[in-house]
């Protein structure tokens, strides 16, 4: 991971969402509201699948950006191929997790993986990431096409299990971003802490979702976290001195 291309306290990963339908400004509000604050660990607001307060929902309107226009967002959303593919041209230097309809992503994802694919490989291990979401209606009408693909693409009929795994995938990148940069020489301990940081607040929320424990993974992340503040406590007592 290139840290310093990056702004080290803040997310650098990125939902793009292709859907003829959902890309529409007026449809799904709610569901992506959601999505884009759910996925969001520094949202202190973040807006629920079965939330029915307006209130809430209208508070957190502003952060839910989906025009394509240079700025730094969390979420785009597309109802052409050609935008969005035009987004991930922009936006190489970020973690997509790329969301896309059955007919759409038939067409799409071949080009995706064809034009970007490094996008989608752990820089470190080589190994695939499986940041391909289909969301569709029926998953045994898409298994024939979306087989010669199945390293990359996940596919999913609800919406609930959908937001909890993409919830959770992205969590599992910042722990596992975190770790990496702990193991540098010397140790990058304050973008570390705050990837450790926002890997344990999207566990917590894909936690309550599913109703699972993750005492491992926040055991784990708890540990890393009191080490590196030790260290930059020692640090600044060091400087001090």
């Amino acid at each position: 991971m290139d840290v310093g291309a990056l702004d080290a306290e803040n997310p650098n990963h990125l939902i793009i969402w292709l859907d003829q339908h959902i890309g529409q400004p007026e449809w799904c509000q709610h569901l992506k509201r959601a999505f884009s604050t759910q996925t969001d660990p520094k949202t202190s607001v973040a807006v629920n699948l079965s939330d029915c307060d307006l209130g809430i929902i209208r508070h957190v309107e502003s952060a839910f950006p989906i025009n394509f226009d240079g700025v730094c967002y969390s979420m785009a959303v597309f109802t052409d191929i050609d935008s969005c593919l035009h987004c991930f041209e922009h936006n190489k230097h970020r973690r997509i997790i790329f969301i896309t309809s059955e007919t759409l992503g038939k067409v799409v994802v071949p080009i995706i993986l064809e034009r970007f694919k490094d996008m989608f490989i752990d820089p470190v291990t080589k190994e695939p990431y499986m940041f391909i979401y289909i969301f569709c209606h029926n998953i045994a009408n898409q298994v024939e096409w979306a087989l010669d693909y199945r390293d990359y693409v996940q596919m999913f009929d609800f919406d609930a299990d959908l937001l909890a795994r993409v919830l959770r995938d992205i969590g599992n990148y910042y722990f596992t971003e975190g770790r990496r940069l702990l193991g540098e020489s010397p140790p990058n301990n304050v973008a570390a802490y705050h990837r450790l940081h926002w890997a344990r607040i999207l566990y917590q929320r894909h936690s309550q979702m599913e109703q699972v424990s993750m005492s491992h993974e926040f055991d784990e992340i708890s540990h890393l976290l009191e080490n590196i503040e030790e260290e930059l406590r020692s640090s600044s007592n060091d400087d001090d001195d």
